[in-house]
């Protein structure tokens, strides 16, 4: 297995950032502005969980991305794929989810779930541990 760079987990992570922006800035996620309480509990408990709902629902659907392709739009951009550690076969849609959940606790804590890559053999970020997977890149299409 050709184990993924970081530079190539880089890239795929900034594609997939775009559309997670895309969707935070275009689709209404948190309660209208108006709904939002004026008293400063209510209107940081809005703040807090339109937050919350943004980051949560792009994860959510780059987590059924990768039950369905395998990859996400970032990574299969950059040809990457997300197989199972042990055999290189394809993730189970049970990876998967595992993988969701990993990708939330890495998020949560700011990130540095990612900071696993730079001292994994297998470039694994904490996700890819939790899951037990890993991220390679796609054998060349044959011509």
């Amino acid at each position: 297995m050709h184990y993924a760079t970081i530079a190539q987990r880089g890239r795929a992570l900034f594609i997939d950032s775009i559309w997670w922006t895309a969707i935070l800035l275009f689709v209404p996620l948190g309660p209208p502005t108006d709904e939002i309480s004026l008293s400063p509990d209510g209107f940081a408990l809005s703040v807090m969980l339109s937050l919350f709902v943004g980051q949560c629902i792009p994860i959510l659907i780059t987590g059924v991305l990768w039950a369905v392709w395998g990859t996400s739009p970032g990574k299969r951009a950059v040809r990457l794929q997300i197989v199972d550690a042990e055999s290189g076969q394809p993730m189970s849609t049970k990876q998967a989810v595992l993988r969701t959940v990993g990708y939330l606790l890495t998020f949560a804590m700011l990130g540095a779930g990612f900071a696993w890559v730079l001292f994994n053999p297998q470039r694994q970020a904490l996700h890819d541990r939790v899951a037990s997977t890993v991220v390679v890149t796609e054998a060349p299409a044959n011509t």
